[in-house]
């Protein structure tokens, strides 16, 4: 299995979960955390796979660079702008992949912790039956 094929696997998890969700009446606080919960690992494996492939896309430009500075002759900087144009751009892209699921990832923590403090409101009020 190639690593595409892997996110593609992790894309059609978080979108199973993320179906469940929307069928989870939102008084279901606690099934909902546990559907989150479950959800939040997938984003996170997609998190870690986009870091490392922002990673090196980084680390091959830096080398591409650092090669063709070394080739030319003159305008050396210039030349190796130009040899790293195309990395740069899917660095750029990289980037804002990894910033997505590492944005992604923070949200759901969130909407996790509010939901086990509602919870914990609503045990401490009497107003939940261990929904």
């Amino acid at each position: 299995m190639t690593e595409r094929d892997w996110v593609v696997e992790h894309l059609k998890e978080i979108t199973k979960y993320q179906k469940q969700l929307d069928r989870t009446p939102k008084e279901m606080k606690v099934q909902r955390i546990e559907i989150l919960s479950r959800m939040l690992v997938f984003i996170g494996k997609l998190a870690a796979t986009f870091s490392e492939e922002y990673k090196n896309i980084y680390a091959e430009r830096k080398y591409t660079y650092a090669e063709a500075e070394i080739k030319a002759e003159k305008n050396k900087k210039a030349y190796a702008e130009i040899a790293v144009r195309d990395l740069r751009k899917q660095e750029a892209k990289a980037y804002g992949n990894m910033q997505r699921w590492k944005n992604a990832f923070e949200s759901t923590k969130e909407e996790i912790n509010a939901l086990k403090y509602k919870v914990k409101i609503d045990v401490e009020d009497g107003s939940s039956r261990t929904r």
